[in-house]
């Protein structure tokens, strides 16, 4: 796809990645938030918006990825997360996301973060292999949750 342009998200890009984000969810793909996704982009951009990176086709976002850089935590140096990744579901597997994924870590690499992480529920086997077939494998670490009472 060489008409796909890899840009900084925008606040103006917000309403288009929440739409994706809706479809997503619609089509089984994703799991819902239990908040606004829009407050989760502009509080993404505020933090850093070079970790917040859209895939545009058209004059039209058609995805989305959202990092951060989080600072020396549980024995890992500073470090790089991919956070949310999705496409428009009508445009999965047509390398979008790997453009995406390659961008934020690029940005990773500059920033000398040799450490980036991202987490995937175990039964996501298309997500585990869109991450595998980037270069990601397993990480030493366990997630662990506890449900508030």
């Amino acid at each position: 796809m060489t008409d796909i342009i890899i840009r900084a998200m925008k606040e103006k890009d917000i309403h288009q990645a929440a739409e994706i984000h809706q479809k997503v969810i619609q089509e089984g793909l994703g799991q819902s938030t239990n908040y606004a996704i829009e407050d989760f982009f502009t509080s993404s951009i505020k933090k850093n918006p070079k970790t917040c990176i859209v895939a545009e086709k058209d004059n039209t976002v058609v995805g989305f990825v959202v990092g951060c850089i989080k600072e020396w935590g549980f024995g890992v140096e500073r470090s790089g997360w991919i956070e949310m990744i999705e496409i428009d579901p009508k445009l999965m597997g047509g390398g979008i996301g790997t453009k995406l994924a390659l961008a934020l870590i690029r940005y990773f690499k500059d920033e000398e973060i040799r450490e980036i992480y991202t987490s995937v529920k175990w039964d996501s086997g298309d997500l585990i292999a869109f991450f595998k077939s980037i270069g990601f494998d397993k990480s030493s670490f366990i997630n662990l949750e506890k449900k508030s009472d």
